[in-house]
């Protein structure tokens, strides 16, 4: 049974890591190392869900609900060389540059970060994610340098086996610990729904 929440409140975000998201020969899902991308600033979440009815005999005779996984943000100071080549299918070039192919396909991948708490920290794992293309803004220097940031959409639909989409961890949690260093896909507990 799950421990208690102790927070009242949850605020920032930090650690953030992407590593691959694989299905094995087996058909087992495979995290890959988590790589480091410095610099968060901030993550949104949208659920997409929406309400299915059918209406028959003049009432509302069937009523359900859809859950589509969730579509976001991610906001950076500058995402790194190493974090485009690995999952957004960039790719090196002559010369020393790095540029952005259109027919290379990026992998799926997870998503782990921290967020703080009056408590205690938490940490979120995000499965069977796709990254969309980084936006950003170039403007003139004006009186004050204001660091201009890194945005990329993302989707994120989930593992199809066991219907996980978001999985949170408390620091009791062993999933906690090995997170940022070699996370294990997470499968529902017996007797707990799923």
């Amino acid at each position: 049974m799950p421990t208690p929440d102790n927070n009242k409140v949850e605020f920032g975000i930090s650690q953030l890591h992407v590593g691959t998201y694989e299905i094995d020969s087996k058909g087992d899902v495979v995290l890959g190392t988590p790589y480091h991308q410095k610099g968060a600033v901030s993550l949104s979440l949208d659920p997409e869900s929406e309400d299915n009815n059918f209406f028959a005999d003049n009432v509302k005779y069937y009523s359900g609900y859809s859950d589509n996984g969730y579509t976001g943000s991610i906001e950076v100071a500058k995402f790194d060389t190493d974090f485009k080549t690995q999952f957004l299918g960039y790719a090196a070039v002559t010369g020393g540059g790095v540029a952005k192919v259109k027919t290379k396909n990026a992998p799926k991948t997870y998503v782990a970060f921290q967020t703080e708490g009056d408590a205690e920290a938490r940490r979120v794992l995000l499965l069977n994610v796709s990254f969309g293309e980084i936006q950003r803004e170039f403007s003139t220097i004006e009186e004050n340098k204001e660091p201009v940031t890194e945005t990329i959409d993302i989707t994120v639909d989930g593992d199809n086996n066991t219907g996980i989409t978001q999985v949170t961890f408390k620091p009791a949690d062993t999933g906690y610990s090995t997170l940022f260093s070699a996370p294990t896909m997470p499968a529902i507990a017996t007797g707990t729904g799923g």
